[in-house]
């Protein structure tokens, strides 16, 4: 099947660090391994992306701030769906596959060239920029998204999504949560770099904590420092933070306020081919989530951990055991003290922490890996390509 796989967003560039660019380019990996032919259309690249997919960068320049940001996009975004048929007239190719993003839709380019089109979900992205970005055309970016996903088939990275994305006019949507590379994670190939990173950092001998993520306010990183003081097992701890975003300073300022009392490193944001080794250097990864009604997120970091053979302590939501099940350990979200008891049970016992490591490692291979994602999302682009010569 040769798919074009759509990332209208100049915010998730292909080749980046970011969640999102992670999750574009491990999907792209494993479809190619099932034999798919992948091109991707993005307006933004960063450095040499290495994929074994065709990249077509529709370059729309800088993109401006503010409210003339928002209708720069917009603009933009017409010439990018406009290059995008362009280059697909003179190109063979079996189905779309259309990452939900502000202010785009394919759902016109899928009439115009009579392909089947399946919309990814990874967010209510109106909803998400409104929050914490802030939206000055909000009518005119629902109406895009409503647009794009009326009567469309629709594959969301949580079960939350998929129920919001039939309320939004999808005909019909599935929950397919994001996976990890379980070859690449794999514990047996980074016991050696472990070691020594560990020493490079000043870790040995430490139960080590880590957060690996972007440093957004609603990933909670500061509960963990937080949790720490409540800790009755401190003189075996140390943390490790690698990441970059928003609350970098504030992060810092807490790791200087522990100075003296719990090592702690913050490494900043690292290549993606580097996140395995860091991860091999902890002992239990921490994804304390802050509360909200509405949790809809996959989260990536978990997903890692559990592949890497690392216990994890997260947030007590529904989209987060639905990833890790009865090997996960929840914590109330936003409850430091809670948090603190959790970490506490699990550095005490080395054992524990083994048998963890062991369940999150099965469940991971079993059920998490990118092929698997990749063959549930070929399943349903084929069901979609089937019904429509039907």
């Amino acid at each position: 099947m040769r798919i074009a796989y759509l990332i209208p967003d100049p915010g998730i560039p292909i080749g980046g660090t970011k969640g999102a660019s992670v999750h574009v380019a491990s999907l792209t990996e494993a479809l190619v391994r099932l034999g798919a032919e992948v091109s991707i259309f993005a307006p933004k690249i960063e450095g040499e992306p290495k994929l074994e997919a065709d990249i077509i960068n529709i370059d729309l320049g800088n993109f401006k701030k503010g409210l003339a940001g928002e209708m720069d996009r917009i603009e933009k975004l017409t010439h990018f769906y406009e290059e995008v048929e362009v280059y697909m007239k003179n190109h063979r190719f079996d189905a779309i596959y259309e990452r939900l993003s502000l202010f785009a839709g394919g759902g016109e380019l899928e009439q115009r060239l009579d392909l089947p089109r399946v919309v990814e979900v990874n967010a209510p992205v109106t909803k998400e920029r409104m929050e914490h970005f802030g939206l000055a055309n909000v009518e005119v970016a629902l109406g895009k998204e409503y647009e794009a996903l009326k009567d469309a088939t629709v594959v969301c990275v949580s079960k939350p999504l998929a129920t919001w994305a039939v309320s939004r006019g999808a005909k019909s949507s599935k929950s397919i949560p994001n996976g990890a590379d379980v070859d690449v994670f794999s514990p047996e190939r980074w016991y050696a770099t472990r070691d020594r990173l560990r020493e490079s950092l000043g870790l040995t001998g430490k139960v080590v904590l880590g957060f690996i993520g972007s440093l957004k306010p609603w990933h909670g990183v500061e509960t963990i420092f937080d949790a720490v003081e409540h800790l009755s097992y401190k003189d075996q701890i140390a943390i490790l933070v690698v990441g970059d975003g928003p609350l970098r300073s504030r992060v810092n300022q807490r790791i200087e306020d522990l100075q003296g009392r719990i090592p702690t490193i913050a490494v900043g944001a690292v290549d993606r081919k580097t996140v395995p080794a860091y991860l091999s250097a902890i002992d239990i990864a921490l994804a304390p989530y802050l509360p909200t009604e509405e949790f809809y997120f996959s989260p990536l970091k978990i997903v890692e951990a559990m592949a890497a053979g690392k216990p994890f302590i997260a947030s007590d939501f529904p989209p987060i055991r639905e990833i890790g099940g009865t090997a996960g350990v929840y914590f109330p979200a936003g409850d430091s003290m809670s948090l603190a008891n959790e970490i506490d049970r699990l550095a005490r016992s080395k054992p524990l922490r083994k048998y963890l490591a062991q369940q999150v490692r099965t469940l991971a291979c079993s059920s998490h890996d990118w092929t698997n994602v990749a063959s549930a999302t070929l399943e349903v682009l084929r069901s979609e390509e089937a019904s429509r010569a039907a």
